[in-house]
């Protein structure tokens, strides 16, 4: 019987959070090599033109389409998004802000915009929709090292970058580099040239970025930032370098927001969090 598409959760494992190596925290002695910018061989052309879906022929390839650069035919395009109900809890002080993370790593013939919404079904089969190219799960109450966080936007934006660079062995599948498009400069800033400043900083904000009385405010989302230079490093010692497309609107933009929009607000009406951290691996996709 051939093997059909699925994904893979696993959740973290208690005994392991301070032996498992994505938790390793970042200190000022730590060595810090930040994911480059990726700069479009053709600026001109939106990033369905530049990585335009196709399945290269080639043993070490996938047989499955992937968004590949047109001008660089080992590189390809993964695109994230979130969403974040009462993001602030600006629009309800009482209630919970709900977030959500999505990612796209290809396109499904006549269902664009479809996708998995998470928990799945205890069989992993991909719950209520079929298994296609876009990705999205509600935001987990508890971060990579089991701290309890609030949602926010930038957050759920932050999570689909690590779910999209960690759902597959990027590197086994014979590319060379992976680029993640998002529209948020946070992500990009951050993940290029903010973070070494950060942990150099210890964490902390100086007195005038923090506000009045607030200095040594932390910079936000600590866990997830370590975590996603973890999978950057990881990558980059497979072979596989990981660069950031800062784009503030498009087709792909678009599609992929709309997902993580939709996955937010399916968690608000079941009114059901999803607890524990948790990774996603697909498997024959």
């Amino acid at each position: 019987m051939a093997e059909k598409p699925a994904i893979v959760i696993v959740p973290p494992d208690p005994a392991d959070i301070n032996s498992f190596p994505s938790r390793k925290k970042l200190t000022r002695r730590s060595r810090i090599r930040p994911a480059s910018i990726f700069h479009p061989e053709d600026p001109t052309l939106p990033p369905e033109l530049h990585f335009p879906l196709q399945t290269v022929r080639a043993p070490d390839r996938p047989v499955h389409p992937r968004f590949v650069n047109r001008f660089n035919s080992r590189e390809i395009l993964l695109v994230v998004d979130g969403s974040c109900i009462n993001n602030g809890r600006h629009a309800d002080k009482s209630s919970p802000p709900i977030g959500s993370a999505s990612f796209k790593f290809k396109n499904s013939p006549g269902i664009p915009n479809a996708a998995v919404t998470l928990p799945l079904t205890k069989d992993g089969n991909g719950g209520r929709r079929a298994i296609t190219g876009t990705i999205a799960f509600r935001l987990e109450e508890e971060g990579p090292r089991g701290d309890v966080m609030d949602h926010t936007s930038n957050r759920a934006k932050l999570r689909a970058v690590i779910a999209a660079l960690q759902f597959r062995g990027w590197h086994g599948e014979g590319w060379r580099g992976v680029v993640v498009l998002t529209d948020l400069e946070y992500i990009v800033k951050g993940a290029t040239e903010w973070l070494p400043r950060w942990v150099e900083r210890r964490w902390r904000k100086s007195r005038a970025r923090a506000g009045r009385g607030m200095g040594g405010r932390k910079y936000a989302n600590r866990d997830l930032w370590e975590e996603l230079q973890h999978r950057i490093e990881e990558l980059r010692s497979m072979g596989c370098e990981v660069s950031f497309w800062l784009v503030r609107d498009g087709e792909l933009i678009r599609q992929t927001k709309a997902a993580a929009r939709m996955a937010a607000w399916e968690g608000k009406e079941e009114g059901l969090p999803v607890e524990k951290y948790t990774r996603l691996f697909g498997i024959m996709m």
